[in-house]
Order: structure tokens, then sequence, then C-alpha cells
């Protein structure tokens, strides 16, 4: 928070005052006609400068006079003061004129300058505007930001601070590496693809979800290419006052021309490049004005500039098309969640400073995080450091990354929540329903371990080690929902009643079984048919003014077929967790006093019961 000089207040106080009192401005003492009149008899005075309608006295020595100040008489010693003339002896009478001369005074005349009133009175205006002008470049941030107002604020890299990213130092995304080193190649060696006839691309728009390193993606073509970057959000665009954003686009692109070859980099474009017209009401505003500068820009008339844009977005779904169209963004290169083997080398680069302990399997940090983007492997290693840390141990082993992982996907422990014994017992045995039917159902993802150790807003949890898979089955779908809706229905077997921690259960299987109806074709109504379209989201306004995609009466056997999938998914539930009751009460025993089993007590659990005669669970039946 910028704090104001207090000198600054001061003066801007004293500015106010002076314009409101029209406050006189120096001229030094001031003394009565008769006063003055007096001391010429006395022979004090030695010079008098007359001008219109007051005087300017010189004594010989000081004199004690009674002066005017503030409103008041008062009695000083001083040499020099003013005397305000009589209106009808501007020129002074003949008797004063003869008294003056009797006493051998300097009398000299001199025609009053306009400038000094001039000035004071425009003094208090020019200090206000002086003030004005200083807080409104401080709000521009610096001394140019006036001039600079309808500039571009992107941050230049060149030779004298470049970027020292490579692509080695990026982990990964092999795929979008080799597209973007053809980008590099178009700079560095324009002249061999101009030979065969093929034109530099105009720019490379970089997909993916949030942090999984698009600006790190960027950063490194800068680092290669080794020409003239420049860096800019596209929020900084915009600004209160219509036109500016155009103007800034306008500069950006034409310093990016004079440096050519070179790269311009936008983040976050979607915030200026949504779709226009697309919203309630539609509308001419700052946004569109710099969204088409920049349409102008990047395939305009000029087809010879070196110029490459690249830009960065996470909702590819809300671009303006005319963005999007090849001659703009040629390129759609997407950079997607890491996959295991990116996710391992990832963690090898964030690791490679840290001290580590003997038996740190990277391997199997990797398999823990699924569908984790560069980012939170980043908070990952850099949360399991401070766990060591915290403790007082000199080197990161397995126990700080677990506890890590704990602490991100689920919160803090919450020691402090006092639970029933009946709560504890009804918990232990609505994760034991988890584990035990995914430990049960084949083909289901590895369990890791399960606890009842309250974190964040749950209660417990049951961690697993999923496979990748491109491809979902409709059978492994189906065992998905009976392994969420397993606490549920362990609750009812084993309790007698239910709770309402299935919250999140049945908020995940819906959605699971509404995909499968919706898109996926799944449904015993809707086999082979997609009712959903993929239009904009809600507050583009494009769903209001499209008709509805299905009628009442399909909405309605929607229903059914969502209804009817989880409630077969829940009976088959119900029907696993009973004929495993031993395992069951094994394992919720096992919870109650340990709080945290791994998934090996479970399984061991469940082969007891196999190896007894308990025939293996077919979810097709």
């Amino acid at each position: 928070m910028r704090r104001f000089n207090p000198w600054l207040i001061l003066l801007f106080v004293v500015a106010l005052y002076l314009l409101f009192t029209a406050a006189p401005i120096g001229g030094g003492s001031s003394v009565n006609y008769n006063t003055f009149k007096n001391l010429v008899s006395q022979g004090v005075v030695q010079q008098v400068v007359i001008q219109e309608g007051s005087a300017a006295v010189h004594l010989k020595q000081a004199q004690d006079v009674s002066v005017i100040a503030g409103g008041a008489t008062q009695t000083r010693s001083i040499q020099d003061f003013r005397v305000r003339l009589p209106n009808n002896l501007a020129t002074p009478d003949t008797a004063l004129q003869t008294q003056l001369q009797q006493n051998n005074v300097e009398v000299r005349y001199e025609a009053a300058s306009p400038w000094p009133g001039l000035l004071i009175s425009l003094l208090p205006i020019l200090l206000m505007f002086g003030l004005i002008f200083f807080f409104f470049m401080r709000a521009q941030g610096g001394q140019n930001g006036v001039m600079q107002f309808g500039q571009s604020r992107a941050k230049r890299y060149g030779k004298e601070n470049r970027v020292g990213t490579k692509f080695t130092d990026v982990a990964g995304h092999e795929e979008a590496k080799k597209e973007l080193v053809e980008v590099v190649d178009f700079l560095k060696n324009p002249q061999k693809y101009h030979a065969i006839g093929a034109e530099i691309p105009k720019g490379v728009l970089l997909v993916g979800p949030p942090g999984t390193g698009k600006t790190l993606m960027a950063r490194a073509v800068s680092g290669e290419a080794d020409v003239p970057f420049f860096s800019v959000s596209a929020s900084e665009f915009m600004e209160m006052f219509v036109g500016v954003g155009a103007s800034r686009v306008r500069t950006l692109f034409e310093d990016a021309r004079k440096s050519a070859p070179a790269i311009i980099f936008i983040d976050e474009i979607d915030s200026i490049g949504r779709k226009r017209g697309a919203g309630i009401g539609g509308g001419h505003d700052e946004r569109e004005q710099t969204l088409n500068q920049i349409l102008s820009e990047m395939d305009g008339f000029d087809k010879s500039s070196s110029v490459i844009i690249l830009a960065a977005t996470n909702r590819p779904d809300v671009l303006d098309p005319a963005l999007l169209r090849p001659g703009r963004f040629d390129r759609q290169v997407t950079i997607d969640l890491p996959n295991l083997k990116e996710r391992q080398a990832i963690l090898g680069v964030h690791l490679r400073n840290k001290p580590l302990a003997k038996g740190v399997d990277v391997e199997e940090v990797a398999k823990s995080t699924p569908y984790f983007s560069g980012a939170d492997l980043k908070n990952i290693v850099n949360e399991a450091a401070l766990e060591a840390a915290r403790i007082g141990k000199t080197q990161i082993d397995m126990s700080d990354f677990y506890r890590a992982l704990d602490k991100i996907t689920l919160g803090l422990e919450n020691s402090s929540l006092t639970i029933r014994e009946e709560e504890r017992r009804a918990i232990a045995f609505h994760e034991a329903g988890h584990a035990v039917t995914a430990a049960v159902i084949p083909g289901s993802d590895k369990l890791q371990k399960v606890s009842i150790i309250p974190r964040g807003r749950a209660l417990g949890a049951a961690f697993y080690l999923p496979e990748e898979q491109v491809l979902m089955s409709k059978e492994r779908l189906e065992n998905q929902l009976i392994v969420s809706l397993g606490g549920r229905a362990a609750e009812e077997v084993f309790i007698g009643q239910v709770t309402s921690g299935a919250a999140d259960d049945f908020r995940k299987a819906t959605n699971i079984a509404r995909k499968m109806v919706l898109e996926w074709g799944m449904g015993d109504n809707f086999k082979n048919m997609a009712l959903t379209t993929d239009s904009g989201p809600v507050f583009l306004g494009e769903d209001m003014a499209k008709p509805k995609a299905f009628s009442e009466h399909t909405s309605q056997l929607v229903d059914e077929d969502v209804k009817r999938i989880l409630n077969r998914a829940y009976e088959r539930a119900k029907t696993l967790v009973s004929e495993y009751r031993v395992a069951m009460n094994e394992v919720a025993d096992a919870l109650l006093s340990q709080e945290l089993i791994t998934g090996d007590v479970v399984r061991e659990a469940v082969a007891r019961v196999s190896g007894a005669g308990m025939p293996q669970a077919n979810p097709a039946d």
C-alpha cells in the first residue's frame, strides 16, 4: 500500500486555504496613514516609493511604530513598511508633497506591476493542478505514467536480459516441444522456409489445464530462439478509458515489428478474446475494441513481418472463432496433464537440489499423484520439504511425501474434532465398505491405504493408485459406482441406519452416471446417443438463445436411466459387503484401533474370506 508524503498533504491544504480565503501574500508590515504622516513630520522617513493606492516607506533607522497585523494593532520596531493612501490621494496632495520636501524625504513614483498580483491570485490554482497531475502520475505507475497511458506494458526480454529457460529445463511434453521447436527454427532460419514457398505461422495457441506449464513453455521458446521476447498479460490491455486497450495493442505490435524477428507472448488471452456479442445484450465495449485491434494486427495488410504470437489459455472454448482461424492462430498446441513417465521426470526436476533419504521412491510418488499438474507436483515436493523441516529432519523421506499428499488432497488433520464412539464406528464401517468392495472387484484401482483420521472436511478416506486409461469401459465405470456407493451400503448393512457421510460419494456417483447416459450412450433408453451439446458456458449467454436440446419426456427418461444405473450399483455394493461380512468386521476393527491401515491389510482380510470358500466377486452378475 502506497503512503502519501505528509508535506504534499500540507501543501494541498495551504493551496485550498489560499484559494478560498484569497489571503494576501507578502508585502511587509502595514501602518495607518495618520501614523505615516506623523513619522514624516518627525523627520525619520528617508524614502517613499508611491504606487497606485499605496506607498512603500523606508525609515532612516528602526522605530517603534504601531502596525496593523491580523486585524489588530501592535507596536513593533520596524524600518520598512507599507501604507495605503486614501482613495482621493492616489496622487499625493500638495500638503503631503510639501511636507515630504521640507523633511528632505526622497520621493519616487512607480507604476504598479500586474505580475505579482496575478501570480498571487493564480498560485492556489497552479498548486491544485500540480497536485492532481502528481497523483494521476502515481496512479499510472511512475513519472512517465501519463505520457505512457496508451503505451504497451509488455515486458521486453532481449540481449541485456535474456530468458535463461531452455527446452531441457522443461520435463515432459515432448510432442508439444516438437511443435515449438519448429517455431524456433522459423525464427532462426526463415530463408529455408521462404525458399520453398512456406509462410511463417502467425500464431501458436498453448492450450491446457491450469498449472501444466504453458507459460514455462513460452519462456523456453524465448530462450531457445534468442530473439526479442515481449511478455504481457491480456488483462493489462484493459483500462477504464475506452480506446486505451486498442492503443496498447498497436504500440505492442509496433515495437515487436521494429525488433523483428520477435515473439509476443500474451498470457490468459481468454480475458480479452471471448466471443463477441455472446453476452446478454452484446455490446461494442472496450474489450471488443481491444480484440478487434488484435485481430487486425495479427492478420492485417502487412504479410512480411517476422513476428510470431504465442498465447496461452485454459479456456479455448470461450475464444472468438475469428481468433482461432488459420492466419491468426495457425496452430493449437495442447499441453495436457502429465502422464506417469512425465510426472516422474517433473518430480526429478523439482527434487534436483533437495536432500533425499535412502529409500525415496520417486516412481511411487508419481504413481500416487495421478491427474496432478506440474504446479501440483512442485507443491508436493515443497510441502514434503516443509514437513521434514517441521520435525527437524535433515533429509526428506517417503513418510514426508505421504503426509504432504494427505495434507494437499484432504487438508490438515483436525485433531481437535470430538467424535462420539458410535460415530467413529459408523465412519469405520463406511470406509471399510469402500475398501473391501475395491479389493473384491477385479480390475478396480489398487487400494493404497484407508484412514478414519479427520482431515479438512472429510472424516475418513480411502486412497487408491488408479491406472491411467484413455478409454473407460462400461464395466469399469459400473465398478467405480459400486466402490463409491460401498460406504453407504456398509452403513445400512452393519450400522442399521444411514448417515450424512456419503454426500460426496453421491455427488461423484451421480456425475458418472449422468455422463454415462448423456455423453457416452450407456443408458438403457438411450444407447448410442449423445444428448449434450458443446455449447459455451452459461455466462456467455449462448444457451439462452438456443432451443432446449431435448423434451421433458426425454429428460424424464434420462432421469430414469441415471436412477436405474445407481440403484443397480448400490444393490450390488450391498450384496458384496454382506458376502464379505467377516472381512468387513476385521477391517473396521483395525481402523478403530489403528485409525490408519494399508491396502495390504484389506487385501489379506478379503483373501482369507475367499480362501475359506467364498467365490471371487463378478461385477457382471
